[in-house]
């Protein structure tokens, strides 16, 4: 505003300049007030009877984790989407209603508890907690399919529970297919991979025979 009261002070200054510089403002103005961008939570779902079950027989008493990890692209708030020719697409209308490394994390460990009914916990944590193993989880794809969906691809680091020794890595390659571009398919499915990525952890845990 400063710039366009020195503009009208001077009489040298083109009344097409003015104009000019004065629809631009107002163009300026009509993309700033355009509708917000919608937020979405990474929500858990219910678990079911079978797996409490499978639960409490699990054996698995504590674990510990570290943040996960994901692609540049994928670690923003703007959902990162698979076009259909290949590319890469970041959807500023539709969110993350939080960092996605964290929303993950979060629904990790809730989908770790609910498969070993075990006391779980995020780095950092006290110096006295000594779990039975560490899970680390990295991620080299995550993005939405042009049909909805989510594909997930990367590999969970077994440690043991000090973190001093690699017990196990194992790949994971997730697909779950959308039948609707609604931004809350794509997050259903991303908690169904997050919940596989869960399972196959503990199962993998539970195949090494670690003593607690």
């Amino acid at each position: 505003m400063r710039t366009l009261t020195k503009l009208f002070r001077c009489k040298w200054v083109p009344l097409r300049t003015v104009i000019m510089l004065l629809c631009s403002l107002f163009m300026m103005s009509a993309c700033s007030s355009g509708p917000a961008p919608k937020l979405y939570l990474l929500e858990p779902f219910d678990v079911d009877a079978g797996t409490i079950q499978l639960a409490k027989m699990s054996g698995i008493k504590s674990l510990g984790m570290s943040p996960v990890e994901l692609p540049g692209y994928a670690s923003d708030v703007q959902i990162a989407s698979l076009k259909d020719d290949g590319t890469v697409n970041q959807d500023d209308r539709n969110r993350w209603a939080e960092e996605p490394e964290e929303a993950i994390t979060r629904l990790l460990s809730d989908r770790l508890r609910a498969h070993t009914e075990a006391t779980v916990l995020i780095e950092p944590w006290p110096r006295d907690y000594e779990p039975m193993a560490r899970v680390e989880v990295s991620f080299d794809k995550l993005l939405r399919e042009p049909g909805g969906g989510a594909q997930m691809t990367g590999q969970i680091l077994l440690l043991s529970g000090s973190g001093r020794k690699l017990l196990k890595a194992v790949p994971f390659s997730i697909r779950h297919i959308g039948f609707d571009t609604d931004s809350r398919v794509f997050f259903m499915a991303v908690a169904k991979g997050i919940d596989d990525i869960a399972r196959m952890a503990v199962e993998e845990i539970q195949a090494l025979k670690i003593k607690s």
